[in-house]
């Protein structure tokens, strides 16, 4: 897949706020660009939210781009570093050709009460005409899956990339949409024209033990796979496992839901992977986030750098594969803050992967308390995932 050149841009900027830097480099990236900017993304690190009013000003007038998304991060991504933890702040500058970008805040009481219906009339015409989307969500009330069914509906099923900003508990939820911070709902970017994005998911998860249908379940609660208790079946499937994977197993054991039901087998990436959420030990049955059917196959999970590790990079390429020669022109990439040097022992580990197969694309992003990626066709909520948006000219 070609790389096209001078159609992305990405720095960080560290803080005291320089104004007059970041105005020099928003003014010389418009010569640098293949054209004007369609749009900008902003990730701010806690010590740069109370500038990001500013910094917005500065884009939207120096970059002469009115179109701004962006959001508060725990840490920042540029290019071929991740700043976990980090300070400051992240901006990349999008020329995409042919494409329109538009930008809109919708209010958290829409997503969880206004259905398809409201989120269709704040949309307006871009649920038909968006190619893909880019969803930026405060954390707290929207951290589940049950919206996101309303989202795919109004959007008619595009695809959407994204993730769940900062922390309600420390007041990190900010959300940026054109000149305008604000503290709660969404922020959405819809592409229209000649570009689209192309998501990639890697959940870096590997099953073990057998598959298991579910025989008996109440709203998010498992109680019985094979018509036996699953926390019966959990314990079973752990003292099947070898010494190391019972090591590796520890606080690190998730339930695989299956996605497509007509493949005769399973394997790493056919699964929605969830928390266990809760257990009681009592009744032998586990919480998770998402509601199963009874019916619905599942397989254990363990999560493991080595296979986070494989499954990005055997996923990107395949991805790329499937691309040929379609020009891509920059990408996002919103990565659980559970993955990072806290999972692989070492720094710029997901970043790493993508300038290994794609060495010459800008990229910038966040990591997230939440990621937002689309599987078996429906945009679904992720933890501990990487969830990799690619800026590709439509087919």
């Amino acid at each position: 897949m070609p790389v096209a050149p001078c159609h992305t841009v990405v720095q960080h900027f560290s803080l005291p706020l320089n104004e007059s830097q970041v105005e020099a480099w928003a003014t010389e990236q418009r010569s640098v660009l293949a054209g004007p900017v369609t749009f900008g993304l902003l990730f701010c690190a806690a010590d740069a939210l109370p500038h990001a009013r500013e910094i917005l000003e500065i884009v939207r007038i120096y970059a002469q781009t009115p179109v701004v998304l962006g959001c508060a991060a725990d840490g920042l991504i540029a290019d071929s570093e991740e700043m976990e933890g980090g300070e400051g702040f992240c901006l990349a500058l999008h020329h995409l050709p042919g494409t329109r970008a538009h930008a809109i805040h919708l209010e958290e009481s829409l997503l969880l009460e206004g259905g398809s219906s409201g989120l269709s009339r704040a949309m307006g015409p871009l649920t038909a005409s968006a190619n893909a989307w880019i969803l930026l969500a405060a954390a707290g009330n929207l951290s589940h899956d049950s919206w996101l069914r309303d989202w795919d509906q109004a959007t008619q099923g595009r695809p959407t990339v994204g993730g769940f900003t900062g922390n309600p508990a420390n007041d990190s939820t900010a959300l940026f949409c054109h000149g305008n911070v604000h503290s709660g709902g969404a922020v959405a970017l819809a592409l229209e024209g000649d570009v689209t994005i192309e998501p990639l998911l890697s959940q870096g998860c590997r099953p073990v033990g057998s598959p298991w249908t579910i025989t008996r379940a109440d709203h998010n609660i498992i109680h019985q796979v094979g018509n036996r208790p699953i926390l019966e079946v959990l314990r079973d499937t752990l003292q099947e496992l070898s010494s190391d994977e019972q090591q590796q197993a520890r606080g690190n054991i998730f339930i695989g839901l299956v996605m497509d039901e007509y493949k005769a087998s399973f394997g790493t990436g056919d699964f929605l992977v969830r928390n266990l959420a809760a257990i009681d030990p009592q009744t032998g049955a586990v919480a998770i986030a998402t509601p199963p059917r009874v019916g619905q196959n599942l397989q254990f999970q363990i999560r493991d750098a080595v296979t986070a590790s494989v499954d990005f990079e055997e996923l990107l390429k395949q991805r790329l594969r499937e691309l040929g020669q379609r020009a891509v022109y920059g990408a996002c990439l919103c990565d659980c803050i559970g993955r990072g040097s806290s999972l692989f022992g070492v720094s710029n580990h997901d970043v790493g992967v993508v300038n290994q197969f794609l060495p010459e694309m800008p990229l910038s992003g966040l990591f997230c308390n939440g990621e937002l990626a689309p599987v078996g066709g429906r945009t679904l909520l992720h933890g501990y995932a990487a969830s990799l948006g690619l800026f590709v000219a439509k087919k």
